[in-house]
């Protein structure tokens, strides 16, 4: 296994678009306050000098909300392990059921590339019939449930629901990764069966409960032996 100390990758390097259709979410994870709603911060709606409005409000504010007219972007082409990024910036579960038939209908205009959807709410997947050409996931930060991180859904339900669901392409991402029960947390994955696991440390300095990087390594161990592993940022924990 790679080395993994200070380790610094992340799922774009697989994401060859970030599809921004949707973007939102009203979970109000701790963490994500200093990364996906900074990034929109960034992007403060203006008045440019013909008085138009350049940037988007509810972008700003993280408000779901569906950008129609991206519909229309150019995708690129997948291979191997690269994908689009639907909805990178939000929890796609927000979206409204019309809107999402529209991306849906959409990708089945693209056969030859593969499209990533990931929540923390499984049990919106399981309202729509999905092409073979796409992989959904799940946000799995540990198997305790942390009430004052994060408002989404309590880990066990989103394993169970997500094993549930009758889809051949799944995978798991655990960041940033949470003190968690090792045999439950490896029995919960386990029984999920993904094609693949990104896993890594919180990034921004948000005081989480963390696992020691000896427990971490030791999960990835045994992960290793039944499905492929992408380590993202790692660092050793006090």
């Amino acid at each position: 296994m790679q080395k993994m100390e200070n380790k610094k990758e992340n799922m774009y390097s697989d994401s060859k678009k970030q599809w921004n259709c949707f973007v939102g979410c009203r979970y109000n994870c701790a963490y994500c306050k200093k990364s996906f709603q900074a990034q929109m911060k960034r992007q403060k709606p203006v008045i440019d000098k013909n008085g138009k409005q350049r940037g988007c409000q509810l972008c700003y504010d993280y408000i779901p909300h569906f950008h129609e007219n991206r519909l229309n972007d150019s995708l690129p082409r997948t291979k191997g392990d690269e994908f689009i990024w639907v909805g990178s910036s939000g929890d796609i579960s927000f979206i409204k059921y019309p809107d999402m038939l529209k991306i849906l209908k959409k990708i089945e205009e693209y056969p030859n590339r593969t499209f990533f959807f990931q929540t923390k709410n499984p049990d919106f997947f399981h309202k729509f019939i999905f092409p073979i050409n796409v992989v959904l996931g799940i946000t799995l930060e540990s198997d305790i449930y942390y009430r004052e991180i994060s408002n989404a859904p309590f880990p066990y339900d989103r394993a169970h629901s997500f094993e549930q669901l009758d889809f051949p392409r799944k995978f798991i991402t655990i960041e940033p990764i949470l003190e968690f029960n090792f045999s439950v947390f490896l029995g919960w994955i386990q029984e999920l069966s993904p094609e693949r696991i990104y896993i890594g440390y919180d990034t921004k300095k948000n005081n989480l409960p963390e696992p020691s990087l000896g427990k971490t390594k030791n999960l990835i161990l045994e992960l290793e032996r039944f499905t492929k592993v992408k380590t993202k940022y790692m660092k050793n924990t006090v």
